[in-house]
Order: C-alpha cells, then structure tokens, then sequence
C-alpha cells in the first residue's frame, strides 16, 4: 500500500484561470481546463479552481511553498491568511476503505479520483475561510446591535457601519456566485455509482453540508442586523434632517422678528 500526501489552500477570493492555462500547459500536462489540473509527473498533481483554492498531489512542503506564490500572480484579492487542509490518499487494490477526514484508500490512483478529491477538499478549504470571515463580521454586527438595544446608540461611525453592511452582503454573493458546495460534480453523474458513493462519503466526512447550512443560518442573522442597523441609520438621518429643518426655521423666525422690531 502507498500513500499520497494531498494538501488543500484557500488562498484568494478567485483566479483568473484563463490566463492561467497558458502557463499550465508549460508546467506539465494540461488534464482539465475547469478547474485546472495539471500532471506534473507520475502521480503527482495540481489543481487550481476558480474560486481561489488550490489542491497539491504528492508535493513537498518547499515545493508547495514555491508553487503557490507562482500562483498568487494569477489570484485576485488574495487572503489575509492561508487556510490549508491536510489529507492522506491511500492506494491499496487489496482493502479499501470509506474515506475520514485524514486519510481516505482506494483500489486506484487515476483522474476521477484525483478531480474527486480535489473538489471535495476545496470545498472544504473555502468553506473555512467563509467560516472566518462571517464569524468576524457576525461578531462586529452583533457589538454595533447590542449597544443599541442597550445604549440606544450605534457605537460605530455612519460609514464603518455602512462597511460592515456591505461585508456582509459581499459574503452572501459571493458564497452563492463561487462556490457550487451543495452541487454533485459533473464526474459523479458520469463515472456512475462507485464515484457517487466515494462522493457521498467525502461530502459527509468533511461535514460540507452541514457547515453549509451553519453558514446560511449565520448570512440570515447578518442580514436581519444589516437591515435594522440600516433602518437605525435612515431613522438618525431623518432625525437629523427634521432637527436641520427646525433649526432654519427657528432662524428664519428670529429674523422675521428682528425686522418687526425696528
């Protein structure tokens, strides 16, 4: 039995993988277009998805190291940190076994198991850095909402609340627009019920539907704080805007006044 180190990196919000693919065909054998994969040499891959993450077949760490900033040419809007899965492919013909989330065996070592994977394991390695983001953004939401239930004041400025809204609409499309989590992979439907059982089994050892659903309930309670702070917002302006009107007429009054009294 053999084993194959595979690492998993979010590393950007996306990559532009047609200019990507020129390069691609001059580090190795250029398999698929969407996503990329590449054969570097015998049972060693690459794989580069669009939505910024990217799986390593039997690399080093130094080698991995070097790859990803050759990468990040082709990234847009790179992450503030890297977050990596780790996971250990066997080959054994002999014994294989349901996959857990380190270590999976299969009877063979060949594309659909490679494109499987990575897809599975990508997914797992974006879905951590939407975890992050929305758990920092949900956390600085629910600051600005309790201190106005409790204060009766926003505690952040008009424009850093305006910012944080925007964050958290950003998050909800952009997790709706890159990653396709709930979806079967196209070599499922057409590799037939071994790849649907492999499938099936990564999915849940990874937990991806679950952590789906955890992150959609958390997007609706940013939602529902970014419109009541949207509301509070509309509701100081108007405030402000009726106190200004009163003001002007107060000074239009003392004027009138002032020109009765001469």
């Amino acid at each position: 039995m053999r084993s194959i180190p595979v690492f998993a990196y979010d590393i950007a919000t996306s990559f532009d993988l047609t200019a990507l693919r020129p390069a691609a065909e001059a580090w190795g054998k250029l398999l698929e277009r969407d996503p990329i994969i590449i054969e570097m040499s015998a049972s060693k891959y690459l794989v580069v998805f669009e939505y910024g993450s990217v799986v390593f077949f039997n690399f080093t760490s130094p080698e991995i190291r070097s790859w990803l900033e050759r990468l990040k040419v082709y990234a847009h809007r790179a992450n503030r940190r890297e977050f990596v899965d780790q996971f250990t492919l066997y080959i054994d013909a002999r014994k294989p076994r349901l996959a857990t989330t380190e270590e999976l065996t299969v009877k063979q070592f060949m594309l659909d198991v490679v494109k499987l994977v990575a897809i599975v394991l990508s997914r797992s390695v974006g879905l951590e850095y939407y975890e992050d983001l929305i758990d920092r953004n949900l956390a600085k939401l629910e600051q600005s909402v309790e201190a106005l239930s409790r204060e009766g004041r926003l505690i952040l400025k008009r424009r850093e609340l305006m910012k944080e809204v925007g964050l958290a609409l950003a998050i909800q499309h952009e997790l709706a627009y890159n990653l396709e989590l709930l979806d079967a992979p196209d070599v499922v439907w057409e590799r037939g019920a071994a790849m649907q059982h492999l499938y099936e089994h990564l999915t849940a050892q990874f937990s991806i539907t679950n952590r789906v659903q955890v992150l959609e309930r958390k997007i609706s309670i940013i939602s529902r704080s970014s419109e009541f702070i949207i509301e509070r917002l509309q509701e100081r302006t108007a405030n402000l805007l009726e106190w200004a009107i009163i003001f002007l007429f107060v000074i239009d009054l003392v004027f009138i006044f002032l020109e009765l009294s001469k």
